[in-house]
C-alpha cells in the first residue's frame, strides 16, 4: 500500500465517515478511553477502510467549568478524522486528547486491536 498525502487522506476519511449517517455508531469497530475512562478516539469501518476520529486540544475539566463558548464546544476540542490503516510510510503517531490532557495513539496499536477484534481499548 502507498501513502496518501495527509490532506488527501484526511478528506477521504471525513468524507468516509460523513457517509455512514446518522447511524454511524453501528459502523463502530473500536472504543478508546483512557485509565480514567475519557473519551480518546473511535475507530470506523467504512467502505473498505478503517477511520479513525480522535479530538485533540483543550477541554473543560468538569461542570463548573464556565466558558464563554456554545454548548459542547469547550468539551471536544478539534476533530482529526484520518485514514487509520495509512501505509508504511505514514507517521505511527496520533495525536489525540481527553479531559487529562494531550497524549498520542499509536496506529499500529489501534489497528491491531480491530485485528483481534477487540471493542474497547484502555490507554494509560
Amino acid at each position: 500500500m502507498t501513502s496518501r498525502p495527509p490532506t488527501e487522506r484526511r478528506i477521504r476519511a471525513q468524507r468516509l465517515l460523513e457517509s455512514l449517517g446518522p447511524h454511524r455508531a453501528e459502523h463502530r469497530r473500536l472504543t478508546v478511553q483512557c485509565a480514567r475512562n475519557h473519551h480518546v478516539a473511535e475507530v470506523y469501518e467504512a467502505e473498505d477502510a478503517l477511520v479513525v476520529l480522535t479530538s485533540t486540544g483543550p477541554r473543560a475539566h468538569g461542570r463548573r467549568d464556565f466558558v464563554d463558548a456554545p454548548h459542547g464546544a469547550a468539551h471536544h476540542g478539534t476533530r482529526l478524522v484520518d485514514d487509520l490503516d495509512a501505509g508504511p510510510d505514514t507517521d505511527d503517531d496520533l495525536p489525540a486528547a481527553c479531559e487529562c490532557g494531550p497524549r498520542t495513539l499509536s496506529r499500529s496499536d489501534l489497528l491491531t486491536a480491530v485485528r483481534r477484534g477487540e471493542h474497547h481499548l484502555r490507554v494509560g
